[in-house]
């Protein structure tokens, strides 16, 4: 049993060591893309699985962001919702006194003030990396489908 438990926490700390970062040129510049979720941001379980499921689906495809289209699976299973030809992630936000809604609409999103610190939010699958590091996020959680039973 012991085996067993030893063998499972060694799995599970090598996976959280891991990052996720790739090196691409594109005329004379190196672009540097980071997926790894910062470590103060707290996420819910819901929102850590959609992120490591999107960039693995990303890395897969082998394209750029503007190039990107999620898989069907991708989009079934977050109920990622398309509007002008974008496919969206949804959720909710807690903040503090530094976020700023506006910085959503310039990221291409849009978010829906519930009080104070609580936000529901729309952001494309193209800005997800920049929207993880605005400032004054300090929970992100993803919104789930509904499914009858």
């Amino acid at each position: 049993m012991w085996r067993f438990i030893c063998t499972a926490l060694l799995v599970i700390a090598l996976a959280a060591c891991h990052t996720n970062k790739s090196m691409s040129k594109t005329e004379n510049a190196v672009v540097t893309t980071d997926y790894t979720l910062p470590q103060e941001l707290s996420v819910s379980a819901s929102f850590r699985l959609f992120w490591n499921t999107w960039t693995s689906d990303f890395k897969q495809s082998g394209k750029t962001l503007d190039e990107y289209t999620p898989s069907e699976q991708l989009i079934q299973r977050f109920a990622l919702r398309q509007q002008n030809g974008e496919y969206l992630v949804t959720g909710f936000l807690h903040t503090n006194e530094e976020f700023n809604i506006d910085s959503l609409a310039q990221l291409g999103g849009y978010g829906t003030k519930y009080n104070d610190t609580m936000y529901s939010f729309a952001i494309p699958l193209r800005s997800l990396s920049q929207f993880v590091v605005l400032p004054g996020i300090t929970y992100i959680e993803a919104a789930s489908p509904v499914r009858n039973r």
